[in-house]
């Protein structure tokens, strides 16, 4: 599943055949809010979840590739990640410099989380239960603590921080 900012779509990429030849190619296109800037799998639900970063919502994918919700977040949703420990995702808002909190059972927004200005990218750590939210005009990563759903620390970070990972072998965020 890949998002297509420019025409508010979501590619599904797939393998099909093409002269005898199994080949990997577009095999269905999904039409979502506007400018989907990012995506984010949920194993519980079978649900995928796109930051709209344009309408300001978050499209929810089913199994079947249609758009069964829209659920409306913050201002300019940029980035989301899973947390499979409490079934949550979580929304980078880049114009309202907030976090939102969606219950994946409920498909709803539980929770409005302040961050530091322009959160962009999001990451789960799963051997702490904290997400780590890159607020690209505060030059700080933002730690929240997923049981609490609560900022517990800031950490000053170089010039404009876009993205943010985990490694699961160091246990480093990136």
């Amino acid at each position: 599943y890949v998002t297509d900012l420019g025409s508010d779509t979501v590619s599904v990429i797939g393998e099909t055949t093409f002269a005898l030849y199994k080949v990997y190619a577009v095999i269905d296109t999904i039409n979502v809010g506007a400018h989907p800037d990012a995506i984010a799998y949920d194993p519980s639900n079978g649900y995928l979840y796109v930051a709209d970063n344009g309408s300001g919502t978050v499209s929810v994918i089913n199994e079947n590739n249609a758009v069964i919700d829209t659920i409306p977040v913050g201002s300019s949703p940029d980035g989301i990640a899973y947390d499979p420990s409490n079934g949550y995702l979580y929304v980078a808002n880049w114009g309202s410099n907030t976090v939102s909190v969606i219950d994946g059972e409920t498909n709803t927004v539980i929770e409005n989380i302040n961050v530091g200005a322009h959160p962009v990218g999001v990451a789960y750590d799963p051997s702490n239960g904290y997400i780590y939210v890159a607020n690209y005009g505060s030059n700080t990563v933002s730690v929240i603590n997923g049981e609490t759903n609560t900022v517990i620390e800031n950490i000053p970070v170089g010039k404009w921080p876009v993205g943010v990972a985990y490694d699961s072998g160091n246990g480093y965020i990136y």
